[in-house]
């Protein structure tokens, strides 16, 4: 399974990082990080820093819209580190001035597009929303079998495939606001709202989080779903009959990590932030999270090699999508 492949590959990463973490000052605390992606892959990672520093750390796996409600809405929530989720999730923490300002060296060679110019938050990997199709389902089901493969949201609306899909709820899912925010700055809010509602008609249900689209996918609950193609490719790798299409002009996402206010571990979390962003770790992490890398040099997944960046949509802005986070989900709400 994808799980057990994960922490094989991982593994290596404590091989190979040398002394940079050896000998830093311990901390009587704990690290407290939001996981946004999966938490197998996050335990996993944390404790190889562990391993290199001795620091010791709590980990609480969140979705993007979960976080963003208890660290925009709530008080002192003694939190350290915000770890993946898309961009405009940590634009959001920057803008209502929930987060620190930290540049590590790293940060030197990747490109401008996936970091915050002021430094409140760099990207650690890049994901595209994609179609994924269950092979074996979609030829099993007698309405679906002469059917060509969906390659367009719209393709999803077919009467056929009424009650067969599933997309994530973009109120609680970064997946779910990034196809929402995506769809609005490609072709207005009216008809990006007019989309998600026929397309949310259609879905079976509206899952939580991204990844429960891809698992729920995989395991043959669904025959198409939109999630991240990351999601769909670790599910594919272990042996899932899972075809995925991007959508022309697709959403996308820097999965980004930020240091925030009010943690009681401010050293070690630096420390956390050069650990992830190593090239060391980003090499295991990208082989293993079927995810892009922002930084230069970082061997692609061979899963990922048709993928044509050039058919996103090249003129998403994070900053934008975060700015209208409130009024894309008001009017969201207000469409049901």
């Amino acid at each position: 399974m994808w799980k057990k492949s994960l922490l094989v590959l991982l593994a290596g990463v404590a091989i190979f990082l040398g002394f940079r973490f050896i000998g830093e000052k311990k901390s009587n605390q704990p690290l407290k990080v939001y996981v946004i992606f999966q938490e197998d892959a996050g335990r996993i990672l944390l404790e190889t820093f562990k391993e290199k520093t001795d620091q010791s750390y709590d980990i609480i796996r969140m979705s993007s819209g979960e976080a963003s409600y208890h660290l925009l809405t709530l008080g002192k929530t003694g939190i350290d580190v915000v770890l993946g989720g898309p961009a405009d999730l940590h634009e959001q923490l920057k803008n209502k001035s929930k987060s620190l300002r930290y540049s590590p060296t790293a940060a030197s060679s990747i490109p401008a597009t996936y970091k915050d110019a002021a430094g409140y938050w760099t990207g650690m990997y890049m994901g595209a929303l994609a179609i994924g199709v269950n092979q074996t389902v979609w030829q099993q089901d007698p309405q679906l079998k002469g059917l060509p493969l969906p390659q367009r949201y719209e393709d999803l609306l077919r009467p056929e495939l009424k009650g067969k899909i599933e997309i994530p709820d973009p109120e609680t899912s970064g997946t779910g606001y990034t196809l929402l925010a995506s769809l609005a700055q490609q072709r207005g809010d009216s008809e990006a709202i007019a989309l998600m509602q026929a397309l949310k008609k259609q879905s079976a249900s509206m899952t939580f989080a991204g990844n429960t689209s891809a698992q729920h996918l995989a395991e043959g609950e669904m025959a198409a779903a939109v999630s991240f193609l990351s999601d769909q490719l670790r599910f594919k790798n272990s042996g899932y009959n899972i075809s995925s299409f991007i959508p022309p002009q697709a959403g996308w996402e820097i999965g980004a990590v930020s240091i925030l206010k009010g943690g009681n571990n401010t050293a070690a979390a630096k420390q956390l932030v050069d650990f992830m962003l190593s090239r060391e770790v980003q090499t295991d992490y990208m082989n293993t999270a079927f995810s892009f890398p922002v930084a230069p040099d970082i061997p692609v997944n061979p899963l990922l090699a048709p993928v044509k960046l050039e058919n996103l949509l090249a003129s998403y802005r994070f900053d934008l999508a975060a700015q209208q986070h409130e009024k894309l989900l008001s009017a969201w709400r207000t469409a049901e």
